[in-house]
């Protein structure tokens, strides 16, 4: 494809598409296997409530009750960012580690999008601070 696409411009300009400095990694996010992607975002789509099953990255597990604002793609993990009922504040959840989930028929008593500027302001944080 980059060649066909290199191939209709002009001379000068295909050294730049052709030696990019960039890489695009095929990813190693682990599937989930106890949550569906489309349901967790029809969830954040209609501010549902989930309840889950989860394992932390020592291996306990949980019950939880979460208001879920916004999913995460990165290369390693997918994150579900979401309001924690059992914590009482925002928690990033990868969704490999959801063991077992339903999305509710109760919705949020705060509307989605303040929550996620809430989420995004404390992601914030803890990127200027690590």
């Amino acid at each position: 494809m980059l060649a066909k696409v290199a191939a209709v411009l002009p001379e000068a300009r295909r050294s730049g598409i052709v030696s990019a400095p960039f890489y695009v990694s095929d990813g190693s996010a682990a599937l989930p296997t106890g949550v569906s992607l489309a349901e967790l975002r029809r969830a954040i789509h209609e501010e549902r409530k989930v309840r889950m099953t989860y394992t932390d990255v020592e291996g306990r597990r949980t019950e939880r009750t979460v208001w879920p604002i916004a999913m995460a793609y990165y290369v390693d993990a997918t994150v579900l960012g979401a309001w924690c009922e059992l914590r009482g504040d925002y928690r990033d959840f990868r969704v490999e580690r959801v063991l077992t989930s339903t999305v509710m028929d109760d919705t949020f008593p705060a509307g989605g999008g303040a929550l996620a500027e809430g989420w995004f302001a404390q992601l914030r944080t803890r990127t200027r601070s690590a």
